[in-house]
This record gives C-alpha cells, structure tokens and sequence, in this order.
C-alpha cells in the first residue's frame, strides 16, 4: 500500500509539473495532507442599514485549514456557542488531531446533499458529540429516536 500511494504522488507531481502553470505548481504540496473546511469565516456583521431579507448566516466557503491548532481554537469557539445555546446537554470535548479530523469528515458528510454516514465504535468514544457538533456548526437542527420496548 504504501508503494502505491509513493506512486500515486510522483505521478501527479510529473502531470502537475508538466500540464499546469508555475504558480500553480508552487501551490501543490505532496509532502502533506490538506483539509478543508467550510465554517473557517464568520457571519457578516449586522450594521442596520441591509435590506429585509439579508442573510446573516455563516458564509460556506470551503477552504483549507492554516493548522490544526487554528482549527482548534475554531471548534472551541462554537463548542462554546453551543454549549450557551443547547440548555442542559453541554459538552467538555478535548479536541486532539484525531477528532478534528473525524469532525472535519462528519461536517463535510452531513452538508452533502442525501449525504449520511454510519459511525462503527466503541461507545463513549465521541461519535454522538462530534455529530452533534457537526450539524450545530451547519446550522441543523437534530434530534434522537429513543427506542422503547
């Protein structure tokens, strides 16, 4: 496996350097792994004078992150917004590299169109809080069925 994906990355470094431009050729990096996201910018700031029908919602604008520890201290920030908005369910959730990751992933599912996922693990181990994270930042209102006999 890792032969195959040494290949892979000298492959497309040989077809970047060949068929695109030089600045565009700067921008590509193989040595490391890239995430986007789509919640990295803030909502636009009310001044009074927008139309009736102005939208206020955070602008979904899929970009890399600068580093996971920007990303982090973007998550705490809505983790906090949550927390003060979501009455007797808060969360104290660590975010380590692996749960950003995981959380970056579940983001990008649910905001796809008919997009779902299953989470296969061990119970306790964050996938509940990190989906609900996830759709509390795009802006989803959630809910849990509750089985009964």
């Amino acid at each position: 496996m890792p032969d195959d994906v040494e290949w892979f990355d000298q492959t497309l470094a040989k077809l970047v350097g060949d068929e695109l431009r030089e600045d565009i050729r700067n921008m590509v990096d193989f040595g490391e792994d890239r995430y986007f996201v789509d919640f990295l910018r803030d909502a636009p700031e009310a001044t009074g004078e927008e139309p009736e029908d102005s939208d206020f919602d955070l602008p979904k604008v899929y970009e890399p992150i600068e580093s996971f520890e920007s990303l982090k201290e973007r998550l705490n920030m809505f983790l906090c917004h949550y927390n003060e908005s979501i009455r007797g369910t808060g969360m104290n959730t660590v975010f380590f590299q692996d749960a950003m990751m995981h959380l970056i992933k579940i983001s990008r599912i649910i905001r796809t169109p008919g997009g779902n996922a299953l989470l296969v693990g061990v119970g306790g181990s964050g996938k509940q809080s990190l989906t609900r994270l996830a759709s509390f930042i795009a802006g989803y209102t959630t809910f849990q069925i509750t089985l009964t006999r």
